[in-house]
């Protein structure tokens, strides 16, 4: 169904953008509103940096890893996400001085290699025990804990109750901290 997006994409097409737009502009925007929440202007700025990362990557796409719907709904969760913390990291700094402000802009503990390794490590895990689950449950998981809905929204998108939805997400923490565990000890 989305070829043709593709195609255009790797053409450096700019009708690729508009049907971009045309097909998924709904779901992009869902997906920042849950995650900025309600932030209108962050909202506008996260969905024109989805459309220029999708046009400067696009062509890079591969069918394999992942549905073009799934690849766009990754770049927009990951930029809305961004957006957030640097909102968040603005807030913080808005309560330092000058000294704390530039201490905390040199101070990155990203940069240790080892630590990176262990966390590539860590959500290959995750990743692997995620795979186990059943298709609904594994829904449930992702829609609260990556996309960040609420338990009304995962009622009402899944056809559940909210304390059915609730239930089940308690069970299944359990479950997943406990193969993660055994995952992560291999």
């Amino acid at each position: 169904m989305d070829e043709d997006i593709v195609a255009l994409l790797r053409e450096r097409d700019q009708k690729s953008i508009e049907l971009i737009a045309e097909r998924y502009e709904r779901l992009l925007r869902y997906i920042a509103v849950t995650i900025l929440r309600g932030r209108e202007t962050e909202v506008e700025e996260c969905i024109n940096d989805v459309y220029l990362k999708i046009w400067t990557h696009g062509a890079e796409y591969d069918y394999e890893k992942a549905s073009f719907r799934t690849y766009i709904k990754a770049i927009t969760r990951n930029t809305a996400l961004n957006y957030l913390r640097k909102l968040r990291r603005l807030e913080e700094l808005e309560g330092l001085d000058e000294e704390g402000i530039l201490q905390s802009e040199y101070i990155d503990d990203s940069q240790n290699v080892e630590q990176r390794m262990i966390f590539q490590e860590e959500v290959q895990a995750l990743g692997h025990v995620l795979g186990e689950l059943k298709k609904k449950d594994r829904e449930l998981v992702l829609r609260r804990f990556y996309y960040l809905q609420s338990t009304r929204q995962i009622a009402e998108a899944m056809d559940m109750s909210e304390n059915a939805v609730d239930s089940k997400l308690s069970r299944l923490k359990k479950k997943i901290r406990k193969r993660y565990e055994k995952e992560v000890a291999r």
